[in-house]
């Protein structure tokens, strides 16, 4: 690697780091996945969601689904995540099938369809799209509590046993 008088040593190890990350998040996720994780941070935020669902996996990462409802439609979905690339291409992605789709749709978003639309996907990393598809599931449960969509007496709240 040539370098250069302006060429500040630091700068040139980060681009080596960046270059190895691409290469391994494509042979991971495919050129899909790495497109979806690189462009995560520059999505357009939900300011003001209607709903949120969370959910903690037993690894330890958390997902969170975000929406904006428009009578029976997801208008609009943001995410976040403390996990790792495969949480955050997982809930990048539920975030994006979820958006323009009615309520009912949405909670037929499963794993399969999170894996399917990033088309690659480490089977051992597959609870993470697990836990978006339940993230979505979680913010349109909580909005339909909510918004009174659910009747009374249709959904009953556990009380913690004595």
């Amino acid at each position: 690697m040539p370098t250069s008088p302006e060429a500040d040593p630091l700068d040139m190890i980060l681009d080596v780091f960046e270059q190895e990350q691409q290469a391994e998040l494509v042979a991971r996720f495919g050129e899909r996945g790495y497109a979806i994780w690189r462009d995560a941070p520059d999505r357009p935020r939900l300011a003001e969601p209607t709903s949120v669902g969370t959910v903690k996996g037993s690894c330890g990462d958390t997902i969170s689904i975000a929406i904006a409802v428009a009578g029976e439609r997801i208008t609009a979905t943001d995410f976040s995540t403390d996990g790792c690339a495969s949480s955050l291409i997982a809930a990048a992605t539920a975030a994006r099938l979820a958006a323009g789709i009615s309520l009912d749709d949405a909670v037929d978003i499963d794993e399969a369809a999170i894996v399917a639309a990033v088309g690659r996907f480490p089977d051992d990393d597959r609870h993470c799209a697990y836990l978006a598809a339940a993230a979505v599931r979680e913010a349109v449960h909580r909005w339909m509590i909510h918004s009174g969509a659910l009747v009374a007496g249709q959904h009953t709240e556990q009380s913690p046993s004595a």
